[in-house]
């Protein structure tokens, strides 16, 4: 710390070289920070390895991930009628008819690549079914599907899968029949059955992800839309689809982080004025914050070059850490004759606290999810800018007087209360320190949809949709686009054909169509399949891939995914924080001893957090997964300060924790008012993060409150082991 010092004294009689150098710095940031562009995409809080990407690829093509459906509401379908017309010529790429034959061309596709799609259960299943009786009982059941006015289409499904094997064509009578009564056609549109909801489609050209490109489109369609409204009154016209959904979610991020930004400055500088009477100190701490948040926000731009919105939302909790150092360096000069004394006590502290900080969010780049990835460098960035601002900047700025600062009151416990709280606490705490051992498995919500922002009416859209459309009992498989499952699967198809007599179950089918009313050649396309060695699907050709799966995806083995990647990053997060910032801490303190007192609150706090979560029914999600690194980065920080603080005391006898204390305690009030606000945010994402964040905030003051002096105490009743930390 002498280095530091030495360049504060040098500094001291060069003022005007410390200003220049700062004043190009900060033209350097804020040419650097201009360059910077803006994301609301939440799915970039998802893994993005090559699995995932292939995933992604598919799904947005097979499954309308792209589709806008347009909702003409109105009680006369004539009216319906002639607004689709006129939005038609507004908008010509529209869709107002579904195109039947391009359907059925995707079923035959589909169908005939069937090897490359059943599962090992579907065989299990074939295996029952290849029976005279039932084959009897599985054409008798198509048809009674394809006697349901509206359903002929299917035909063709069900003469390549009489079983109903893949989702497509999979489902009852009643589903079809639930659908068909649904909707219906009305001159040539597409309408319910009540003939009070047309529909139109319009596929957007920019994916679903491309919120800014979306964001263009959907407010195009809404000024059509209202031009529309204002000559047809009547009609009710909505958007639908998840590029909207996006362009929504976009939006109320937007509105959230405006709002936890200005709420919490607000709250943050009434707390200032109280605690600082001074106007100049809380200038210098605001200052200190913004300094480093400029200097983030560089980094940022050199490093990842855009930034999700939700991340500097995050900027907010991550001001509750930064404000640490200046209010340490401030709230220290009230008990200290200088600032150079004042450096010399603090400087310690501010820095292992800082590096070890650092150190827990420098572990999140690793992470795969872009979103993480940049809250890492941002917010080791903001840290690493605003000490930079304290040590090198701030004290020069600092008045040569002592600091005025109004103590934060702090509850009195009685000494009864003292002696019983460890018998109370110790069970409690142990209960839900084991939690986590044992129900990890409960604490990940991969449900993409619950973090997701729509509208009361979007929300009624949606659930009309999903109430009327044929659901297949079981999801929905998608194709591994890696060759050799491919492969392994083709061999499987035709290994379990050949040890089948297929001429008599070609026998059955005949005889089954004949008794049914159908052709015999009904069931061709499958007896085909079945009989004929199948040749390999053209790997090279990725279309191929994509198209094998028109309809449907395998939302649960997306989530299945998502929720390995949660439990994933949350080890990682876990135990890579745990291990470096306790090397930074054995690096710092120079003593195991130490290193492990001021580890072990940190630890405690995590495993609290973990077990309320569990008791509470609260999850983890892809937002709120961060708040691991920041239960690791505050309570790092505070932790370190009461532990100098007490050894402070041990060492010269001088009262300093109090001080130290204080500092904490009014950090703390400023972190709870900003998560605070979290808790307003009408974003789910957003919500869950304050919430969360919240719970972990209370487990870490409260923890690095108590727990080092607790800790300390015990250590020093044996002589050695206090005179080698002392030492």
């Amino acid at each position: 710390m002498n280095v530091l010092i030495k360049i504060y004294d040098y500094f001291s009689q060069h003022k005007k070289l410390l200003w220049g150098i700062t004043i190009l710095f900060v033209v350097l940031l804020g040419v650097l920070t201009a360059t910077l562009r803006y994301n609301e995409d939440i799915f970039d809080f998802l893994p993005v390895d090559d699995e995932y990407h292939e995933s992604m690829e598919i799904y947005t093509k097979i499954s309308d991930a792209n589709r806008i459906v347009i909702i003409f509401e109105s009680q006369s379908p004539d009216s319906i009628c002639t607004v689709i017309d006129e939005w038609a010529v507004h908008v010509p790429n529209s869709i107002t008819e579904v195109d039947m034959m391009e359907y059925i061309e995707q079923l035959c596709f589909v169908y005939q690549n069937m090897p490359y799609i059943l599962t090992d259960k579907d065989y299990r299943k074939l295996d029952t079914l290849l029976t005279e009786d039932n084959i009897q009982r599985a054409v008798q059941n198509c048809r009674n599907v394809l006697s349901i006015p509206g359903t002929s289409f299917l035909y063709k499904s069900f003469s390549y899968d009489p079983f109903q094997l893949i989702p497509l064509s999979r489902g009852t009578s009643g589903q079809y029949a639930g659908a068909q009564s649904a909707f219906a056609s009305y001159n040539g549109y597409m309408m319910t059955a009540d003939q009070t909801l047309g529909f139109a489609f319009l596929d957007s050209p920019y994916g679903s992800t491309e919120t800014q490109n979306n964001k263009a489109l959907v407010d195009s369609l809404s000024n059509t839309i209202q031009a529309i409204k204002s000559q047809h009154p009547s009609v009710d016209i909505r958007l639908l689809g998840a590029p909207v959904v996006a362009v929504e979610n976009a939006n109320r991020i937007k509105k959230d982080t405006i709002l936890i930004i200005i709420v919490s400055a607000i709250a943050f500088i009434f707390l200032l004025l109280y605690a600082f009477p001074r106007r100049k100190d809380i200038f210098l701490i605001l200052l200190s914050v913004a300094f480093g948040a400029l200097f983030g926000t560089a980094a940022l731009a050199i490093f990842a070059g855009e930034v999700s919105v939700i991340v500097l939302g995050i900027g907010a909790i991550l001001m509750g850490i930064a404000i640490n150092y200046p209010l340490h360096l401030l709230v220290h000069q009230r008990y200290t004759t200088s600032v150079r004394q004042t450096l010399r006590e603090v400087l310690s502290p501010l820095i292992v606290g800082n590096i070890s900080t650092i150190g827990a969010f420098l572990v999140l780049l690793p992470l795969q999810a872009p979103a993480l990835k940049q809250l890492g460098i941002f917010s080791s960035s903001m840290l690493l800018g605003t000490i930079l601002f304290c040590v090198f900047i701030l004290p020069h700025l600092m008045s040569s007087t002592s600091t005025i600062v109004r103590e934060i009151p702090t509850p009195n416990i009685p000494n009864r209360c003292k002696q019983i709280l460890p018998y109370i606490l110790v069970p409690l705490l142990t209960i839900l320190l084991l939690i986590p051992c044992v129900k990890s498995g409960d604490l990940f919500d991969s449900n993409l949809s619950n973090i997701n922002y729509m509208t009361s009416q979007q929300r009624k859209d949606f659930a009309f949709f999903e109430s009327v459309a044929p659901q297949s009992s079981e999801p929905a498989y998608l194709v591994n686009d890696a060759k050799s499952e491919l492969n392994r699967r083709l061999e499987l198809w035709n290994q379990y054909w050949q040890q089948k007599d297929t001429e008599q179950i070609t026998s059955f089918f005949n005889q089954a169509a004949t008794s049914s009313g159908f052709r015999p050649s009904m069931f061709s396309p499958f007896l085909s399949l079945i009989t004929l060695p199948y040749s390999a699907l053209d790997l090279s050709n990725k279309d191929n891939l994509v198209q094998l799966w028109p309809g449907k995806f395998d939302t649960t083995a997306m989530n299945a995914k998502i929720m390995t990647a949660l439990s994933e990053n949350f080890d990682y997060i876990g135990i890579f924080c745990s291990i470096i910032v306790f090397l930074f801490l054995w690096m710092s303190f120079r003593n195991i001893i130490l290193a492990l007192i001021a580890f072990i609150p940190m630890a405690v706090s995590m495993g609290l957090v973990v077990g309320i979560m569990y008791l509470t029914g609260l999850q983890f999600n892809i937002v709120n997964i961060i708040l691991a690194t920041f239960i690791f980065g505050q309570g790092d920080d505070y932790t370190i300060f009461v532990l100098e603080g007490c050894l402070y005391e041990l060492k010269t006898g001088k009262k300093i924790l109090s001080q130290y204390k204080q500092s904490i305690i009014l950090s703390a009030m400023m972190m709870l008012i900003g998560i605070g606000v979290l808790v307003f945010a009408k974003h789910p994402a957003m919500f869950s993060l304050g919430v969360v964040t919240l719970i972990g905030m209370t487990c870490v003051v409260s923890m690095a409150y108590f727990l080092p002096p607790f800790l300390l105490k015990v250590v020093c009743r044996n002589q050695k082991l206090c005179q080698y930390i002392l030492k």
